[in-house]
């Protein structure tokens, strides 16, 4: 009788799966949605796989090799695959981000503009695949010589003589000059730990010396931008419709950029972390919009289980329960790994992961030291850390003030990775309640404590001695922590602490008052990945160099590129906001060719950029001439840290090495801040100083360049770097500033 009744079943199974790809090629787009498909083991995933194949949607490497399938499926082809035991079947839902952010965009909307066709010929260039060598990539180029020279009559009012006085480059001298002075006279200065770092008692160890084992903290969030103080062990990108955006410009948001500051930051940046001595990987699971489905998350945590990492930095939520969730959870557990997650924002129940008993769940604190009103409470919690007010790095050298419990849960991970320092054998259950057990108590919650990182540090040694690693909470055997947690009310009336508005310090106190809201850097992160999207018609080293870092068109005859030139000329067009009929005149731009000056201005006007209009483009933020302006900022930005990307070479001292390769994806090659970090580090310190040209209104030119290579070392040389800084400036007077021999010496 049971082995007819498993035969029966197994019909019936396999009568299931069949009529899952019957209908398959009779479903439409709007009767389906994407399921998770989990099963109990590799043999039971392979044969429900090979028999419903037609309906899997993500055929994903790191999903199936734990028995994990998205499909897309009908509501009622759900329920039938749900009736096998052996399976969890569940709808993909989306998580976000758990952080608040003032939004608010107090510019005046300009009327939209209606997008006109062009009265010359557009000029369209097929997008070129990469390739891995700077001559390949320049060979390949689509444009010619006489597709440029088209332009020539896009100047109609052009004259022969450059302008007599430039009011923009005579300012641009006189900021640069004190720019100058004041870097000349600056000394280094400790940046002191924030409020909040002094809140928990972790600002002290900063400092010190300690283990050369560095614990793996993994950071499952937006990503993490290439920004000074932060170094990350290696990164991930699985946002598949992402895949295009640059390391040095992954987050998208700044989301997964704040949580890394308040981790590790060493100060450089202006931001001092908890724990600079970690290794950080940076997971990039979160999109544009601070969200990702579910099987992404999944996907997420599997790769920290496969790469060996101690903490997983969990600063999302979802208000719904996930047995497929759950079950990544439960593995990532048995593999040892600490999990922390944000409790969430909506003053509710705690959402799921740090809901999950194997999850550290963690509410968000306020200058008072009370949980914080919006923080979401309940059981669940283990612990709290301050999440309002909190200064974190962002994007372009700045920093931005912002709260929520996302922020909150960096702390804990910074503090957990201290004292998991100390013995890397030691388990997640150990650091997790060695960390609630010597938590200061909160007046207005008896849920959970304020984690210390001071007094759970000095209690170290007993709780190790005392501590049965069974899997349940330990009794309490050491010293309830009697100190009273420090309230910091001065915080709440200092405008330095305006929530959502970021804010650069270039140098000293010189640029100290550029506040933008958060809506404005996204538009200026948006344009700074804009010329690397299909949709704009840039993209393409070859065929658009002016965009891109690139030194020449080859052709007969071979058209160069002054990049340094390029750059000032998308800086003016910005500050115009995009107005190209201002300018008539291609010799105001030192350096620029004729033919490169009419090819920029062909695919710029006030009513669109490249193949896209404004209103399109900012469709999101609102077509204003601001907007625009920080737009194009954003592609200036672009162009600038692509200069030391493309067309590079290592060097050794005085040896001049290999070029460095340009390979297709940005995990290698010149994309990555891993080779030749020092390109990086430059182009770091030229965008900071190019976010200082846009607080005070001034154009960009060859200084940005000149002055950047104060960060050089010698293990990089740029083609024509000399020669394209001197055309710009016009003359080596202009550069008897600066060393002209480090110039020469990045150049080739």
């Amino acid at each position: 009788v049971s082995s007819c009744l498993v035969f029966a079943m197994m019909c019936q199974l396999v009568g299931s799966n069949n009529l899952i790809i019957a209908n398959a090629d009779n479903k439409t787009d709007t009767d389906t949605k994407s399921f998770i498909v989990m099963a109990d083991n590799s043999k039971e995933f392979n044969a429900f796989t090979s028999k419903a194949s037609i309906s899997i949607s993500e055929e994903d490497p790191e999903l199936a090799n734990n028995n994990i399938a998205v499909m897309e499926l009908s509501p009622e082809e759900a329920e039938v695959l749900k009736q096998n035991g052996g399976l969890i079947v569940e709808e993909d839902i989306i998580i976000s981000a758990n952080s608040l952010e003032d939004e608010v965009i107090t510019e005046r909307k300009e009327a939209e503009t209606v997008l006109t066709e062009s009265e010359e010929e557009s000029q369209t260039v097929t997008a070129e695949t990469e390739v891995t060598e700077e001559t390949e990539i320049i060979e390949k180029s689509t444009v010619s010589t006489e597709t440029i020279e088209n332009t020539e009559n896009l100047t109609q009012e052009e004259t022969e003589e450059p302008e007599t006085e430039d009011i923009e480059a005579a300012k641009k001298s006189e900021v640069f000059e004190k720019l100058l002075e004041e870097r000349n006279n600056a000394s280094e200065t400790e940046v002191e730990a924030g409020w909040n770092l002094q809140a928990i008692n972790a600002d002290d160890f900063y400092p010190n010396a300690r283990s050369v084992r560095k614990v793996k903290v993994a950071l499952l969030d937006s990503g993490v931008d290439e920004v000074n103080g932060i170094e990350l062990a290696d990164w991930t990108n699985l946002v598949e419709d992402e895949e295009y955006v640059l390391p040095i410009y992954q987050d998208l948001t700044g989301h997964g950029t704040g949580i890394a500051s308040i981790i590790c930051a060493d100060g450089e940046g202006g931001i001092k972390g908890v724990n600079s001595n970690v290794d950080l990987y940076s997971v990039k699971v979160l999109d544009g919009e601070n969200k990702a489905p579910l099987s992404r998350i999944i996907k997420g945590i599997y790769w920290c289980i496969d790469n060996d990492v101690n903490i997983i930095n969990m600063s999302f939520g979802t208000s719904s329960y996930s047995n497929a969730m759950k079950k990544a959870v439960e593995d990532a557990y048995a593999a040892g790994i600490l999990m922390v997650g944000a409790s969430g924002n909506n003053a509710a129940k705690v959402e799921y992961p740090a809901a999950f008993k194997e999850v550290m769940a963690v509410a968000s604190t306020n200058a008072e030291a009370e949980i914080s009103s919006f923080s979401n409470t309940g059981k669940e919690l283990d612990i709290a850390a301050p999440g309002e007010k909190i200064q974190t790095a962002s994007f372009f050298g700045g920093s931005v003030v912002t709260h929520g419990t996302s922020i909150a849960v960096p702390h804990v991970v910074g503090v957990a990775s201290l004292l998991w320092e100390k013995d890397l054998s030691k388990s997640h259950e150990f650091i997790r309640q060695l960390i609630d057990s010597t938590s200061k108590n909160i007046s207005n919650s008896d849920e959970c404590g304020l984690i210390d990182a001071d007094y759970a540090m000095s209690m170290y040694d007993t709780f190790a001695e005392n501590f049965k690693d069974t899997g349940r909470k330990n009794e309490d055997f050491i010293p309830a922590n009697a100190e009273c947690a420090d309230t910091f009310e001065e915080i709440n009336d200092d405008e330095a602490y305006v929530e959502g508005r970021w804010t650069v310090k270039v140098h000293g106190n010189f640029i100290d008052d550029f506040k933008l809201n958060a809506k404005i850097i996204a538009v200026i992160k948006a344009g700074a990945i804009y010329p690397d999207t299909g949709e704009a018609n840039l993209y393409g080293y070859g065929a658009f160099p002016e965009y891109h870092g690139g030194y020449r068109i080859k052709g007969t005859p071979e058209i160069p590129v002054n990049y340094v030139s390029c750059y000032e000329f998308l800086t003016r067009i910005a500050l115009k906001g995009g107005d190209t009929s201002k300018f008539t005149n291609y010799k105001l731009i030192k350096g620029l060719d004729k033919r490169i000056f009419n090819k920029i201005k062909s695919k710029i006007s006030k009513t669109q950029f490249g193949d896209q209009s404004w209103s399109t483009l900012l469709s999101k933020y609102g077509n204003t001439k601001e907007n625009r302006k920080y737009f194009l900022w954003g592609s200036a930005i672009h162009l600038l840290t692509d200069s030391f990307a493309h067309v590079t070479k290592y060097r050794n001292s005085n040896k001049l090495g290999v070029a460095i390769k340009h390979v297709k994806g940005n995990k290698t090659g010149a994309d990555s801040p891993k080779t030749c970090p020092n390109r990086h580090k430059v182009a770091k310190e030229a965008v900071t100083l190019s976010m200082g040209n846009l607080a005070k209104g001034t154009i960009g030119n060859f200084g940005d360049y000149a002055l950047a290579l104060a960060k050089y070392d010698g293990t990089f040389a740029k083609k024509k770097l000399y020669d394209y800084i001197l055309g710009n400036a016009g003359s080596v007077d202009k550069l008897k500033l600066f060393d002209i021999n480090l110039m020469k010496k990045a150049s080739y």
